[in-house]
């Protein structure tokens, strides 16, 4: 896990531990350290002290909009019924607060638990990477294109009815005596009508067979252009599923060298290895970390600069209380030295955290010894500048730790059996002497 820009006395206190800086997490660490991050955020959704705190947050929520509502309330009702709707309003303020306080020590509660159990919390789970399952393989999205149906058939042009002449009712009675010239005239209009409707029929029908190829001749046009967007959206459509399949046989050419190389025991790949051991590791929001790390092939050690939190960075409040006379939210601090062992124990539970999630996660036997040096990144007060104040240096073989029972341990007096050098007051940044380097110790 990269560590970030180091100050000159970090970086002098690193070379004395013989461990190179400025090291970041590699493709698959990341991958690996994102997907952990994210499998510690669903497991805290499920936790029991998360649905209290946001039960509790919830309940605050709610006795807040209640005592909105009734200082509104209080506003409208008359003089006799105010002082009832104040009264009231008061009440729900009041029952908001402890609610506040409740959810923010729900909260404060589960912060000092998760640091608290970083060494258990490691213990529950193995730290071993099945490098194979880092291998990828390409998603493509069905292909979909407006193109894809075809352009629907014109409607046949049909040839309408032949007109039918139809004669004129011929006239009865008296008027046939005396309409025969005007019924002459009427059948005359009737025919002329019929023919040139017979005509214009005709005339109609004649064309239908050229309207009939231009209809045709304009959905086969349609047809082609469809067929040819087509193709073009297809050929887009291949041409990312190309691109998505060659960056996946990158990456995982790129993991069967690292598997290779791994199983050669070469330098690299057992760094990189590591460094994705690493990036499972996630940690509490509240304790940020970062870890530096490198193996020396030949003599089959590694090396590790292990950075801690500041001890400003961890909570120092015990307990949140809400004092009613003077309507205010006040903490009860942790004790000093409440805060010094809380410190000095997530410095040694992220020692014994670090060298066993490499020991666990190391089946293949590559690594035979750890050289672990730890401090804080900090401002001097003395100078203003950035600096390195190393806290602890420890080095131990794999037979040695391998022997021990983390579960059933105290920290402190492991570290002391593995001969460990550890400040006398890490919370106060008493730094240790690293002249002679982890092992000169």
């Amino acid at each position: 896990m990269g560590c970030g820009p180091w100050g000159r006395a970090r970086r002098s206190d690193a070379r004395a531990y013989g461990v190179e800086m400025g090291r970041r997490r590699g493709f698959f660490a990341e991958l690996q350290h994102q997907a952990a991050v994210a499998q510690r955020e669903r497991e805290r959704a499920q936790a029991a002290a998360v649905r209290e705190q946001l039960r509790a947050q919830r309940e605050a929520d709610r006795a807040l909009d209640a005592a909105g509502r009734a200082r509104v309330a209080a506003a409208k009702a008359d003089e006799r019924a105010a002082a009832e709707a104040e009264r009231e309003a008061k009440r729900l303020h009041i029952a908001a607060q402890e609610s506040k306080v409740a959810a923010m020590n729900a909260h404060l509660e589960m912060q000092l638990a998760e640091i608290d159990s970083i060494l258990e919390a490691t213990l529950k789970v193995d730290d071993y990477v099945d490098l194979e399952k880092l291998r990828k393989s390409a998603s493509h999205p069905p292909f979909e294109s407006k193109y894809q149906a075809p352009v629907p058939p014109p409607a046949p042009i049909q040839v309408p009815a032949e007109p039918v002449y139809m004669q004129p009712e011929a006239p009865k009675g008296l008027s046939a005596l005396t309409g025969k010239k005007k019924h002459a005239a009427t059948v005359a209009a009737a025919w002329a009508a019929f023919e040139e409707q017979h005509r214009q029929w005709q005339a109609y029908s004649a064309s239908i067979p050229m309207r009939q190829l231009e209809q045709l001749t304009a959905h086969t046009a349609a047809e082609e252009q469809r067929l040819q967007s087509l193709a073009s959206a297809r050929a887009r459509y291949d041409k990312e599923c190309q691109t998505r399949q060659a960056e996946v046989d990158a990456a995982n050419a790129e993991l069967d060298v690292l598997i290779h190389n791994f199983q050669a025991g070469k330098q690299d790949a057992v760094t990189e290895y590591v460094g994705i051991v690493f990036g499972n590791s996630v940690y509490p929001d509240s304790v940020p970390w970062a870890v530096d790390h490198e193996y020396d092939q030949e003599s089959r050690e590694l090396r590790i600069s292990l950075t801690f939190p500041q001890p400003g960075d961890l909570p120092t409040v015990r307990q949140y209380r809400y004092v009613k006379a003077k309507d205010e939210v006040t903490e009860s601090p942790q004790t000093l030295k409440e805060q010094r062992d809380r410190y000095s124990s997530v410095v040694e539970n992220m020692v014994l955290r670090t060298l066993h999630e490499v020991w666990e996660s190391d089946r293949d036997g590559k690594i035979d010894s750890i050289s672990l040096a730890g401090g804080v990144e900090h401002i001097d007060p003395a100078t203003g500048q950035e600096t390195f104040t190393p806290l602890i240096a420890v080095a131990v073989d794999r037979a040695t730790f391998d022997a021990i029972d983390l579960a059933r341990v105290m920290p402190a007096e492991t570290l002391k059996y593995l001969k460990a050098v550890v400040s006398k007051n890490p919370h106060a940044l008493a730094r240790i002497d690293t002249s002679a380097g982890v092992r000169g110790h």
